[in-house]
């Protein structure tokens, strides 16, 4: 007889995170998807909990499970895709396999009900199978795509972003290896349904704290790089530097024309300034020099006081490219946000206004007609 507990530590745990996640004041994208997901595992526990009492209702339950490998593939792109991370198409996919799993659960519940019926219908016992390797092709898919996107591009990451990377693909190897491979070789097939509960459990817990992790980490780098809540510090001035900086034009150090090369190939060519939790760490590892010298560059070639200033403004602009934009008009303040390297909409809203002087969407409503020449390009 197989115990049942360790579906209450999953059902606690993720229950838990959802909370959470869902009264963070600042949500994000990766934060509405990791509530979703982590209210299906919830459901996975109730499910398998209330099997023995609900009988073939519990498959009502089942029907709220159909957001796990699909939503942490969501999760996953979210985590690591710096633009665009989500589309219609990415959306529609998910959509798919989260219909087929509430597919599944219906037909068990009808065969629970009328097994007879059913069974002499050739028709829909063909439709069955047919679902079931539909859905367990998917299902493998999406685990191989959620691993590559924490892992794509690995060798140009930052450190900290291998850190995350590693943090989030061990864990989804180690728990598709204890779900579906390390049971066959030490376990019988009446083992394996014996401990399936910590099987399950354990593999589930291990994707679900990795992926609070990586959350963690990066809102961590972001708080680091998030101005305060003024207008100065909001966009990056320091009115006292900036003062030093009108005042002390002869007291400028050179800075070679290399380093502003180098500098402007990151911002015009690879568009780094679209990266999400930005920092001069970043320039620096990228153009292996000593943080000083980008900052000494931003202040006294660029004539900006800060390198948050300077990147809002390049991100500011590429959004009001986007905003008076055909190819964007149908697009959400929110999704022009984060395609422009914010990492919330609030954050968007209070730079785009401190340095614009009108909110976004005032600016989208004056400026339907008109694209920056400079930034136009960068938009197509």
């Amino acid at each position: 007889m197989q115990n049942y507990s360790p579906y209450y530590l999953l059902l606690f745990v993720c229950m838990g995170l959802m909370f959470l996640n869902a009264l963070k004041k600042d949500k994000q994208l990766v934060h509405y998807l990791f509530v979703v997901f982590c209210g299906s595992l919830c459901m996975v526990g109730a499910q398998k909990i209330s099997a023995p009492s609900l009988g073939e209702y519990q498959y009502f339950i089942g029907l709220f499970t159909c957001a796990t490998c699909n939503a942490s593939w969501l999760i996953s792109r979210a985590l690591f895709r710096e633009h665009n991370p989500i589309s219609r198409r990415h959306v529609a996919v998910a959509s798919t396999i989260a219909l087929l799993i509430m597919f599944n659960q219906t037909w068990h519940y009808l065969v629970s009900l009328d097994p007879q019926a059913l069974s002499s219908s050739h028709v829909m016992w063909r439709l069955k199978q047919g679902m079931n390797e539909i859905t367990g092709l998917l299902s493998s898919c999406i685990l191989v795509l959620s691993f590559w996107e924490s892992m794509r591009g690995f060798n140009s990451k930052t450190h900290a972003q291998k850190v995350q990377s590693v943090i989030f693909a061990s864990a989804y190897f180690l728990a598709v290896f204890n779900a579906s491979i390390l049971p066959v070789f030490i376990f019988s097939p009446a083992e394996i349904e014996l401990y399936n509960p910590i099987i399950i459990t354990s593999s589930a817990l291990l994707i679900v704290l990795a992926m609070q992790a990586v959350m963690a980490l990066q809102a961590s780098i972001s708080n680091k790089q998030t101005p305060p809540q003024n207008y100065e510090s909001e966009v990056g001035f320091d009115s006292d530097e900036v003062k030093h900086l009108s005042n002390s034009t002869h007291h400028q150090e050179q800075v070679s024309a290399e380093l502003i090369a180098g500098i402007s190939e990151l911002i015009n060519k690879k568009k780094l300034f679209l990266q999400t939790n930005l920092k001069i760490s970043d320039f620096a590892q990228a153009l292996m020099v000593p943080e000083y010298k980008i900052s000494r560059a931003i202040r006294f070639h660029y004539k900006v006081a800060n390198f948050n200033l300077f990147i809002n403004q390049y991100r500011v602009n590429y959004a009001k490219a986007l905003l008076a934009s055909d190819q964007a008009k149908e697009w959400s303040i929110l999704s022009i946000a984060l395609e422009s390297g914010f990492s919330s909409l609030a954050t968007f809203n209070r730079v785009f206004k401190a340095i614009v002087g009108s909110i976004p969407n005032e600016y989208r409503k004056q400026n339907s007609d008109y694209q920056s020449p400079i930034f136009a390009g960068l938009v197509e």
